[in-house]
């Protein structure tokens, strides 16, 4: 699966110079060139899809990360510039990587995999020598592998996430809904409007809270009886029968 790729920078050596470069990649196809954030624009609303912009910052009219503002639905974007000051404000937008100029080769070769790599999670194709029984989250400004075997239970506060594991917590500007709905659900069940938990992890249920390592978990009565049903029922039923 090929990942199709829109070029923006107002320096047509730049702008052409990468274009060779990307060549090198058999995974890569160029949709388009543009100089400007207006003909960017026209390239993403055309017909062929875009999966990858390499979008430059300093340009007339609208800088990249303006245009990157006003972009509704937006392809991964990988920040190429002379500038590194305005990496804070591209990952704030999201973007999956950045770039200084002079690019090398083997940065640019880094940061291309990784655009695939997400690309084919995202689209269910799995990553070659690879399970899918795990995640990618952004935090701190890269992406982190989670694995699912791993997760203690996650936790929403505000547009918050956090994951966390016997060795770590992994904050990220996300939604519950949406990391829970990249997780199996033989593996993980809700317990609360801000809490999922991982249901080999639980030791103990008292009233309305869970205890998973020591933590304790509420329990939301809203949640109370498809819990039950999905984990204490099934243990229950089988008690029962024997």
């Amino acid at each position: 699966m090929n990942l199709n790729c829109l070029i923006v920078d107002d320096e047509p050596i730049a702008r052409h110079g990468l274009a060779e470069d990307i060549k090198e990649f058999e995974f890569l196809n160029i949709a388009g060139l543009a100089e400007n954030a207006f003909q960017a624009l026209q390239v993403l609303n055309s017909p062929q899809p875009v999966d990858l912009m390499f979008l430059d910052i300093d340009m007339p009219g609208l800088s990249g990360l303006d245009f990157l503002k006003l972009v509704r639905v937006k392809p991964m974007v990988i920040i190429t510039t002379a500038y590194q000051q305005y990496a804070i404000n591209g990952f704030e937008l999201g973007v999956l990587d950045y770039l200084l100029k002079p690019i090398s080769a083997e940065r640019l070769g880094i940061a291309v995999n990784k655009a695939k790599d997400l690309f084919r999670l995202k689209n269910r194709e799995p990553v070659e020598g690879a399970k899918d029984d795990f995640l990618y989250i952004k935090c701190n400004g890269k992406y982190e592998k989670i694995v699912f075997d791993k997760i203690l239970y996650i936790e929403a506060a505000n547009n918050y996430v956090f994951i966390h594991t016997p060795e770590k917590r992994f904050i990220t500007y996300h939604t519950l809904k949406g990391i829970a709905g990249q997780l199996p659900s033989n593996q993980f069940v809700k317990v609360h409007k801000s809490f999922v938990v991982s249901r080999g992890y639980i030791d103990q249920v008292k009233g309305s809270e869970i205890i998973i390592n020591k933590i304790a978990i509420p329990l939301s009565r809203n949640f109370k009886d498809s819990f039950q049903k999905a984990v204490i029922g099934e243990k229950s039923l089988r008690k029962d029968r024997t």
